[in-house]
């Protein structure tokens, strides 16, 4: 449901050298993942999890969004689907950018 929004931020900020957009994959199967990435069109990095990152993120479910700053920082931890292409979530990231 929030892939589409997604793939629309990320295609909006491709040039942006400041932003980086990785998607975890999370108790599902990468080959399954990656045929529906290609078949959607979506071009978003996929880390695929090896517990390592969801253990170290308390990852209860899908979807959860972390926003980390330059610092590794997190600076906002959000459960639920999120409209990427809202202009309040546009506009929360770009001053995250310029911190």
């Amino acid at each position: 449901m929030e892939n589409p929004s997604i793939h629309g931020f990320v295609e909006a900020e491709k040039g942006n050298s400041n932003l980086v957009f990785i998607s975890v994959l999370y108790k599902d199967k990468p080959s399954s993942v990656m045929e529906y990435m290609k078949a959607n069109g979506f071009n978003f990095p996929v880390l695929i999890d090896d517990k390592n990152v969801s253990l170290e993120y308390r990852i209860t479910g899908v979807p959860e969004t972390f926003v980390i700053n330059k610092n590794g920082i997190i600076k906002e931890k959000v459960v639920g689907p999120v409209n990427w292409d809202s202009p309040d979530v546009r506009a929360f990231i770009a001053k995250l950018v310029n911190e």
